[in-house]
């Protein structure tokens, strides 16, 4: 008896990894047909289940792009609920009240700017999203309400100075200044000595953060200061989805 369990389990990760591809399938086959809620949920079955690290890669490739669209459209969610937008109201005193961004807004509703009209119905996310470091994989998850949403190559600091612990956003630049470290010279967004990109995401922790990048090509590797660097298109994106207040775990 005891021989049969320490063969089913060494098994079982190989029984794990050969069910994870008829659920990609299935996936893809759902997303292909304008599905993408079904392709989601069958996706969110595959990530738990994958065992094997280049296959649950390529299933959280998949369900981030699954995500991104759904998000990136009027079509409701289990983490979505429709707002009627009222007299005075503006996208920031929506997101405001709601906990989101106005950029999510716009997206999540098609809208190129600002102009909404009473009565006009919202699509707007109720859920919160958490960002999770992995010093010592150099990944960024984002999790919707405590479920894998989307996962980024990042790079953190030289030596293991990014802290690690819980934080919160507080600052959510657009082509932030830059203030050299040895120096303090404040660099404006455009210089040619401008190093963290187009985006800053910072942490209530001073000096820390979040912020593009002018190495992509070292992304992925232990080398920052101790911020978290991420790719210019990544941390826009993230600006997209994380309001003032998302909470930051980072680990070893």
């Amino acid at each position: 008896m005891k021989l049969l369990l320490i063969f089913l389990l060494c098994l079982s990760p190989w029984l794990h990894a050969v069910d994870v591809m008829p659920l990609l399938e299935r996936a893809e086959r759902a997303r292909a047909s304008g599905r993408n809620g079904e392709a989601r949920e069958t996706l969110l079955r595959a990530e738990k289940l994958a065992v094997d690290e280049e296959v649950r890669q390529k299933v959280r490739q998949s369900l981030g792009e699954v995500n991104m669209l759904m998000l990136r459209s009027r079509h409701p969610q289990a983490e979505s609920d429709w707002v009627t937008v009222r007299a005075g109201d503006t996208l920031g005193r929506i997101a405001s009240r709601h906990g989101t961004t106005v950029e999510l807004l716009r997206a999540s509703n098609g809208l190129t700017g600002d102009n909404i009209r009473q009565g006009q119905r919202l699509k707007v996310i109720q859920k919160p999203f958490t960002v999770h470091v992995d010093k010592a994989n150099n990944e960024l998850t984002v999790r919707l309400d405590g479920r894998f949403f989307k996962s980024y190559r990042v790079s953190t600091g030289e030596g293991g100075n990014t802290p690690v612990g819980e934080f919160r956003i507080t600052d959510r630049i657009v082509h932030p200044d830059w203030w050299h470290p040895e120096h303090g010279r404040r660099i404006p967004y455009g210089h040619p000595d401008h190093r963290i990109g187009t985006h800053w995401l910072g942490w209530d922790r001073k000096g820390f953060g979040i912020h593009g990048t002018d190495e992509p090509d070292r992304l992925g590797e232990s080398v920052s200061l101790g911020c978290v660097r991420m790719h210019n298109d990544d941390v826009e994106e993230l600006h997209m989805l994380v309001p003032s207040g998302t909470k930051v775990i980072v680990t070893d």
